[in-house]
């Protein structure tokens, strides 16, 4: 399946010299953290990642040709256990989270990287050692949502919570008391 990747970092493919980094967008309660798989700080669409190093780990990204919702994960592990209660209460379901691949070459990005992954934060686990803790949070793909009920109706009141100047479903009450036989002809 071909890709929508940057003429640059095509180029750079092709060349055969490149350094790979993963980048992440997190959404919390209190902010919005961006972080990539290196070593300091790296500039690219305006924000500033931070780099985890060997600390960041990313679960596999699968890719299919059925439509269903496929899922990930991102771990953070040598956190301070001071700072457990802070995780708990920060991590936030159904916050952004974004995924890219990119390439460096002496320390800068090259063209524009590859969305790997969009989707939401799921359920977090953690795993609390003698001297520090793991994060491991699960990403699903929006999709999921495709699964859950829309708890939406039908009816002039649900309908005005979107467009309060609607008038489409005013009669869809009356249809509800409404004894409709049908009769073959």
């Amino acid at each position: 399946m071909p890709r929508d990747l940057d003429p640059t970092m095509q180029a750079a493919l092709a060349a055969g010299v490149i350094v790979p980094a993963i980048l992440a967008q997190l959404t919390f309660k209190s902010s919005t953290q961006y972080v990539w798989t290196g070593v300091g700080t790296l500039v690219w669409n305006g924000f500033t990642f931070q780099g985890v190093g060997s600390f960041g780990s990313l679960g596999t990204i699968v890719e299919g040709t059925e439509v269903k919702a496929d899922g990930t994960s991102v771990g953070l592990s040598g956190i301070d256990p001071a700072l457990y209660s802070d995780c708990l209460t920060d991590i936030q379901l159904g916050a952004a989270a974004n995924i890219w691949f990119a390439l460096l070459s002496d320390g800068v990005i090259i063209g524009s990287p590859y969305l790997l992954f969009s989707g939401q934060v799921d359920k977090p686990s953690f795993t609390i050692g003698g001297e520090n803790i793991s994060v491991n949070l699960a990403l699903e793909s929006r999709m999921t949502d495709l699964k859950r009920a829309s708890n939406r109706r039908y009816t002039t009141n649900d309908q005005h919570v979107a467009y309060p100047d609607d008038t489409a479903f005013n009669g869809v009450e009356k249809l509800n008391d409404q004894a409709l036989l049908w009769q073959p002809r």
